[in-house]
C-alpha cells in the first residue's frame, strides 16, 4: 500500500480540470465539499451515490439534472471504468503522425481530445472498510490518477487545502494546506488573510501588471531588443511591483512604465529610477 509521509511537503499546485472527468464516491456532506471546489472548474463530474445530502440537491440539484452525471445506486468496482464511447481517436498520436500533422489540425486535435481516464477520483464515503477497498483497487487501476481518501491523509497523495479568496472571485487565490494534519486550523488561518486583506485592491493590482506585461510582450519590443528580452523583462516587473508594493500596484501607469523599459534597455538612454521616485514619477 502507498502510504504518504505527512512530514514532507507537497508542491502545491492550481490544478485546471476545465473539460477534465472527475469521479465522486458518495453523495454526503464530504461529497458537497468536494462539488463546492470542482463545480466553478467546469470539469465534467460522475457522482455515484444512492442518496444524496439536502445541501447538494439543494445548490446543484439542477446541475444534476444537466451537467453532473448521477448514478443513484452504491458504488462498484466496476464503476472505476470510464466510458470514452465515442472516443473519435484524436487521442491516437505516434512522432511520425505528429510532424505530419499541420498547425490547425494540431490544433483540432487539442481541442478535441477526450479524456479516457480519471483526472481526479475522489472516495467520500463513511465505511472505512469499503473506503479502503476501493482506493486501493483505484491505486492499482490507475497508478498515476490522484485519489483522495477523506480523512486519510496518509493515504492520499493529493488533498483539498484552505482557499483564502483575495479581493473577490477575481483576486488572488492562496492556498492554505497543514499537510493534511490540522485542517480545521488551516480553515482558521484562511479566513484570518481574508479578514486582514480584505481592503486590498487585489483585482486592480493583478490587472495592471498583467496590462504592465502585455505591453511589453508587444513584437515590437521583442523585436527591438537585442538578445534574450524574457529574463530582463521579469527582472523589470519584479523591480516595479516590489516599489510599488502590495497597497499600491493599482496605481501603475502602464503607458509611462512601458517608455522606460524601452528608454532603459532598447535605447539606452534612461537609467531604473529608484524605487521610491519610480512610485512618485510613475503612478496614476
Amino acid at each position: 500500500m502507498a502510504f504518504v509521509d505527512s512530514n514532507v511537503f507537497g508542491l502545491s499546485l492550481s490544478h485546471r480540470l476545465f473539460n477534465k472527468t472527475v469521479l465522486i464516491v458518495g453523495g454526503g456532506e464530504v461529497a458537497y465539499t468536494r462539488l463546492q471546489k470542482l463545480v466553478p472548474t467546469k470539469c465534467k463530474i460522475h457522482l455515484v451515490s444512492p442518496k444524496l445530502h439536502p445541501k447538494i440537491i439543494e445548490d446543484y440539484g439542477e446541475l444534476i439534472k444537466s451537467k453532473i452525471l448521477h448514478t443513484q445506486r452504491n458504488f462498484d468496482l466496476e464503476d472505476f471504468d470510464l466510458n470514452t464511447e465515442g472516443n473519435n481517436n484524436l487521442n491516437v498520436i505516434t512522432p511520425d503522425l505528429f510532424e505530419s500533422l499541420s498547425p490547425e489540425e494540431i490544433t483540432e486535435r487539442c481541442e478535441n481530445i477526450t479524456f479516457d481516464e480519471w483526472s481526479l477520483v475522489l472516495i467520500c464515503i463513511d465505511d472505512p472498510g469499503l473506503s479502503l477497498k476501493f482506493y486501493q483497487y483505484g491505486t492499482l487501476k490507475f497508478p498515476n490518477v490522484p485519489l483522495n481518501i477523506c480523512d486519510k491523509p496518509k493515504l492520499c497523495p493529493v488533498y483539498f487545502g484552505a482557499v483564502a479568496k483575495i479581493g473577490g472571485p477575481n483576486g488572488i487565490d492562496c492556498m492554505i494546506s497543514s499537510n493534511g494534519k490540522a485542517p480545521r486550523f488551516a480553515a482558521l488561518l484562511k479566513k484570518d488573510i481574508e479578514k486582514r486583506y480584505l481592503e486590498l485592491d487585489v483585482e486592480g493590482s493583478c490587472n495592471k501588471i498583467e496590462t504592465l506585461r502585455n505591453l511589453l510582450k508587444k513584437e515590437e519590443i521583442v523585436e527591438k531588443f537585442k538578445g534574450n528580452i524574457i529574463p530582463v523583462r521579469m527582472k523589470f516587473l519584479i523591480y516595479v511591483t516590489d516599489a510599488f508594493d502590495l497597497f499600491n500596484c493599482q496605481k501603475l501607469d502602464c503607458i509611462k512604465l512601458e517608455k522606460l523599459f524601452i528608454d532603459v534597455y532598447i535605447n539606452k538612454s534612461d537609467e531604473l529610477p529608484l524605487p521610491k521616485d519610480l512610485v512618485q514619477n510613475f503612478s496614476i
